[in-house]
């Protein structure tokens, strides 16, 4: 059975974590907390099989698409560049080899080529640096670019569903 959005009719959507008593208690009855990718639209729906299977679910609340495109950042003590390495609707993680340290506001400017040009993050945090690895989460987009993000995000499941549905016949 396919899952879609009640708000937006798409059916990118991701089982989330169970927040609270009633989610706890819907769940033994196969109800679970879903969450649109694309519109971020939380939902409960009937979900058969996924009371006893034994699998955590991510605490992310957005899937995150493997990438691999060009990156700048800019912040108060610079410009960097880098390499994305991973996207969701709420930030990204990408290599660099002047990593900002944790806590830094940065404007991000994405580079995949499938769009006509970069797409800007006016603010985004460093949340976490590994070595040369940060991941930062998004913290303003313009509407505009917050619609070109849903786009991008949407072309890209999309495709992954096409290769999956393809490998699997």
């Amino acid at each position: 059975m396919e899952i879609r959005c009640p708000r937006c009719g798409r059916d990118f959507v991701r089982r989330v974590q169970q927040k609270g008593l009633a989610e706890i208690v819907a769940g033994a009855a196969c109800l679970y907390p879903f969450m649109c990718q694309l519109c971020a639209h939380r939902f409960r729906a009937f979900h058969r099989g996924g009371r006893h299977t034994g699998q955590s679910v991510d605490q992310r609340r957005y899937e995150r698409l493997s990438v691999n495109f060009p990156v700048t950042f800019l912040m108060d003590a610079g410009q960097g560049n880098g390499t994305t390495l991973d996207i969701s609707m709420e930030g990204c993680a990408f290599k660099s080899g002047t990593p900002p340290p944790a806590g830094t506001i940065l404007a991000i400017l994405l580079q995949a080529p499938s769009l006509e040009r970069p797409l800007a993050v006016e603010a985004a945090v460093v949340r976490s640096v590994r070595s040369m690895y940060i991941g930062a989460e998004f913290l303003r987009l313009r509407p505009e670019e917050q619609y070109r993000l849903t786009q991008f995000t949407a072309g890209m499941l999309t495709d992954r569903r096409i290769k999956n549905d393809a490998a699997s016949q």
